[in-house]
């Protein structure tokens, strides 16, 4: 037990560990980019655009994109902020570093990460025209080629499960009326359901 609890915690340090050298490096390869506007910034030596920052995360794209590309780019990162993936995203790889020996927690955080990347690209389908499907499907397919400085940090939001993505993209659909009704009678439903306790007799036996 004593020698297990000790691998344990070296676990924890080591992912830890790892991850706080691997944002260092990041951060210092990225000296030199250029700020453009508020938080956006440009880097020449950078293929894909990525958000990176906790209190104010920054949003970083390659030198070159056209003015339809930056805008739906922006958008995608945008939408992380806004809905605080950023910070959503540093808890859970507290809690993966936690329970780095279940292969269950592994796979829950890459989930989380995937569906983070999917639903911002789907909002970025649903504000734009759905004609911009292939063109944002090929824009993810070239910033998944050439250059990339990204060095598997854990917590940097970079351009991951690129054919899944553009899978999703091509085959997106906007939700209609009745579907996004129907969709939250049945979380509310659930949510009142699993709310609820069973009622107990005076025995503390459930009735």
């Amino acid at each position: 037990t004593e020698i297990g609890a000790y691998i344990w915690v070296l676990g924890i340090i080591a992912l830890l560990v790892y991850s706080l050298v691997s944002i260092l490096i990041l951060k210092r390869q990225l000296k030199s980019a250029q700020l453009i506007e508020q938080n956006i910034f440009e880097a020449k030596n950078l293929k894909t655009p990525f958000l990176l920052g906790l209190i104010r995360p920054k949003i970083y794209l390659p030198v070159g994109l056209n003015s339809t590309e930056r805008s739906y780019i922006l958008l995608h990162e945008q939408t992380h902020i806004q809905r605080k993936d950023h910070i959503i995203k540093i808890l859970a790889f507290l809690v993966l570093s936690i329970h780095w020996f279940n292969p269950l927690v592994w796979i829950a955080f890459i989930l989380m990460s995937t569906d983070m990347e999917l639903s911002c690209d789907e909002r970025v389908l649903n504000e734009m025209d759905e004609g911009i499907k292939k063109p944002y499907a090929n824009s993810l397919l070239s910033l998944a080629t050439g250059r990339h400085i990204l060095n598997g940090s854990p917590l940097a939001f970079g351009e991951g499960n690129v054919r899944g993505r553009i899978k999703n993209v091509l085959n997106f659909k906007k939700p209609t009326v009745w579907i996004i009704v129907v969709s939250i009678a049945l979380v509310a439903v659930l949510s009142v359901g699993l709310a609820a306790n069973r009622a107990t007799n005076g025995t503390g036996d459930y009735d």
